[in-house]
C-alpha cells in the first residue's frame, strides 16, 4: 500500500474506468477511511450510500446526473456523499455526546440549514480521505458535481435533513493522466507578518 505522501502525489481525477468489479473489502476500507475523518465538535455528519449496478444506478443516471458524462456510467462503484444536518441539533440522538453547548436549537429547516456550510466542509474532508485511500489501494476515483442535488436525494429517497454534496466514483483506472499544473508553494504561503497584495 502507498504511504500517505505517495497517495497524495499519485491521486488523479479518473474519468475512464475498467469494468472490473471492486471487491467489497476494498470499498469497506475506503468507507472506513471516511468514517475516521475529523470534524468540528465531532459532529461526523457524513452519510454515504454505495451504488453499483441495477435499477437505482440507472435511475440516478437518468434523473440526477447532468449531461451524459461517461465516467459515471462506467464507474463500477458510485458513493453518494451527503451531510446529515440533524447531527447539529443540540442534544439530538444523532449529535455527539455533550453537544448542548453548540448547534441548532431545533430540527426545523431554518435552524439546521445554518450549519450546512460546516457540515459540507466536514463531509468534504471525509470524501478526500476516501479518495486518498482509494489511490493507496490501487483504485481510481473522481468527484462528480454535475448532478441535480435535490433530485439525487429524491431518487435515493433521502430526507431533507441529509443534503447531497457529491458523487465519488470508484474503480480500477483505465487511464493514467499526468499531474495537472499546480501553483508554486511560494505563491500560496504568506510569510509571517506578510500582508497579501
Amino acid at each position: 500500500m502507498l504511504t500517505v505522501a505517495e497517495a497524495i502525489e499519485k491521486r488523479r481525477s479518473i474519468r475512464k474506468f475498467k469494468p472490473d468489479p471492486v471487491p467489497d473489502e476494498l470499498i469497506d476500507q475506503i468507507l472506513e477511511a471516511g468514517r475516521l475523518a475529523p470534524s468540528g465538535t465531532n459532529r461526523q455528519p457524513w452519510r454515504f450510500q454505495v451504488i453499483r449496478e441495477g435499477e437505482l444506478k440507472k435511475r440516478l443516471l437518468e434523473e440526477a446526473v447532468i449531461g451524459d458524462p461517461p465516467q459515471v456510467a462506467q464507474a463500477p462503484v458510485i458513493i453518494v456523499c451527503g451531510s446529515e444536518l440533524l447531527t447539529f441539533v443540540k442534544g439530538h440522538k444523532l449529535a455527539p455526546p455533550n453537544s448542548d453547548y453548540f448547534g441548532a436549537d431545533s430540527a426545523e429547516w431554518e435552524e439546521i440549514s445554518k450549519f450546512l456550510p460546516d457540515a459540507h466542509m466536514y463531509t468534504a474532508i471525509a470524501i478526500e480521505h476516501m479518495a486518498l485511500m482509494a489511490t493507496a489501494l490501487g483504485l481510481g476515483s473522481c468527484w462528480v458535481q454535475r448532478i441535480r442535488f435535490g433530485q439525487t436525494a429524491k431518487t435515493l429517497g433521502w430526507p431533507r435533513h441529509i443534503v447531497v454534496l457529491t458523487l465519488l466514483l470508484i474503480g480500477y483506472a483505465d487511464e493514467d493522466p499526468p499531474p495537472r499544473p499546480r501553483v508554486r508553494l511560494e505563491e500560496i504561503v504568506l510569510k509571517e507578518g506578510q500582508i497579501p497584495e
